[in-house]
């Protein structure tokens, strides 16, 4: 087998992955990314809507083929009472984005190999050994990208996983949508036990049904989704049909080791309230390339000085670990709390739950309620 040495070898070609064989390409090291299947392109289900703050972070310039639908939101509470979230958001072509993220890497210097499946690493005195069906490689720093099942995590010996949700969604065509610039969330223990239905218009045809729910079987509450959506989805028929774990169980505990980084999905690093994990997975990635391709640079690979990780991307440490606990107490209401809390919240108070921020200010909002005081204001204070 042929060896050639790189200062940093990144495994797995999602949003975490080419962003950080980006920065870390960026830094000067020599780098090169992983991915298994014969293209840069999203292959895990993903409902493919993010803010504009998310190009920002990636560094992208939104194109139009990129940007599929520019859209606002709508959160639904069980008795059909809404709240209406006027920021704009965008549902996105995932694989544009993350092949230009992967473009600019290449630019930047990082050499990139399509369909070649990471095998295993093997520690030596002097660095890592990374093995692959057609070559071995050298490194100094690994970074661990790739998803939920990561053969890195399991090689290094990491049996935690970050609490999943299952979901599953459908591409249906043929729908005839009354509004195709707002997306729909649908919340409450008779749709969707633990979790929340959506509705992702792409255009006036075309649409994305998807659910994720815990302890409960998804096809049954899918079908109730689709009877509540019958109007406007008509006779549209399904096209895609894909479901995938989502891991909303907050950061693994361990996923620093010497040499050795995990992110995203492989350490958990999604926003639990919502499952988004495309924004955290780049401004992770990001973190991870920059410190690994310095420290690789410097000689200094050490979990210690890889632990400057933390630093870069405790914003985000600190919005998971909210989200989390916000998470843990919205499990507990029943449809009426949820009835009651669409009545009194604003669509401010509901993005900043749903993502971790500010939710001391929601919380003292919410102690006005005398029911809801008790519930959940006192609890969300201590977030």
């Amino acid at each position: 087998m042929s060896s050639k040495r790189f200062d940093v070898v990144v495994v797995g070609g999602g949003p975490a992955g080419v962003a950080a064989a980006k920065a870390s390409a960026k830094t000067g090291a020599k780098t090169l990314l992983l991915e298994k299947n014969p293209a840069i392109m999203a292959i895990k289900p993903c409902g493919q809507a993010v803010s504009a703050h998310t190009f920002e972070t990636a560094g992208v310039n939104p194109t139009p083929p990129m940007i599929l639908n520019r859209v606002s939101a709508r959160v639904y509470a069980p008795n059909g009472a809404s709240v209406k979230i006027p920021e704009t958001g965008y549902l996105i072509n995932k694989t544009l984005l993350l092949q230009e993220i992967a473009v600019q890497a290449a630019e930047h210097g990082a050499e990139i190999h399509v369909n070649e499946p990471f095998i295993k690493f093997m520690r030596r005195d002097d660095g890592l050994i990374v093995r692959t069906p057609k070559a071995e490689y050298e490194c100094s720093v690994l970074i661990g990208a790739d998803g939920y099942n990561s053969r890195v995590a399991r090689i290094l010996g990491v049996n935690e996983r970050s609490e999943p949700i299952p979901t599953l969604q459908y591409l249906m065509a043929g729908s005839r949508l009354e509004n195709v610039d707002e997306i729909r969330i649908y919340v409450g223990n008779e749709i969707a036990p633990k979790g929340y239905a959506w509705l992702f218009p792409f255009g006036e045809k075309l649409a994305e049904v998807g659910l994720g729910v815990r302890g409960a079987p998804l096809k049954p509450y899918m079908d109730r989704v689709l009877e509540i959506l019958r109007k406007e989805l008509g006779s549209a028929q399904v096209i895609d049909n894909r479901g995938a774990p989502v891991p909303v169980g907050g950061v693994i505990s361990k996923y620093i080791f010497d040499r050795v980084i995990l992110i995203g999905d492989a350490a958990g690093m999604v926003i639990p309230m919502t499952g988004g994990g495309i924004h955290s997975s780049i401004a992770g990635g990001i973190a991870a390339g920059e410190v690994a391709g310095e420290a690789s640079q410097e000689g200094d690979v050490s979990e210690e000085r890889l632990r400057a990780f933390d630093e870069k991307y405790k914003p985000w440490l600190e919005r998971i670990r909210r989200s989390l606990k916000v998470l843990r107490l919205f499990e507990r209401l029943t449809d009426e709390d949820l009835n009651e809390l669409a009545e009194m919240l604003s669509d401010e108070d509901i993005v900043d739950l749903a993502n971790g921020l500010n939710v001391g200010r929601v919380a003292r909002k919410l102690l006005s309620h005398p029911r809801l005081a008790m519930k959940l204001a006192r609890q969300l204070l201590s977030v």
